[in-house]
């Protein structure tokens, strides 16, 4: 037996425009982890705010140090890194890959910068958190309003 691809006909089915569209719908939306056209791949990113630091958690299974390069410039975070495809083997029988590999790069611009001296990387699980705190200039201050 032969190794085998699974492939999709659209040009016999008055439907297969539609799935095109819904395929590449799928891509822009839910787009985490898939394939590009290039090729590579784009990891799910979260960054959010709180009082003291901007904190960004990134999806990246399969991975090792090694494999990630983060780096900070005034207010620009960019994360960079390649995944590697499993090496194949000969068996026989069908075969399918859905799990991309590739290079990839983010970048996000934070606003008010971060003390590139206090960033903190911390890659478990497949999981890199990066904790980068704000200059203390950016910091919410309270201010107690006096009563006369």
């Amino acid at each position: 037996m032969s190794n085998m691809t699974c492939t999709q006909n659209t040009t016999t089915s008055p439907w297969g425009g539609f799935r095109d569209l819904e395929h590449q719908l799928d891509r822009i939306f839910h787009g985490a982890a898939t394939p590009s056209a290039s090729g590579s791949w784009v990891p799910a990113i979260d960054v959010y705010e709180t009082n003291d630091a901007y904190m960004m958690e990134a999806d990246l299974p399969g991975l090792k140090k090694e494999d990630i390069d983060l780096q900070i410039i005034e207010d620009r975070v960019t994360l960079r890194g390649s995944r590697k495809r499993a090496e194949q083997t000969d068996e026989q029988g069908y075969r399918r890959y859905e799990r991309a590999a590739g290079d990839f790069e983010r970048s996000f611009r934070i606003r008010g910068g971060v003390d590139a001296e206090k960033v903190e990387a911390k890659f478990e699980n497949g999981v890199l958190t990066v904790t980068m705190l704000k200059p203390e200039a950016t910091k919410p201050r309270h201010i107690e309003v006096k009563v006369s």
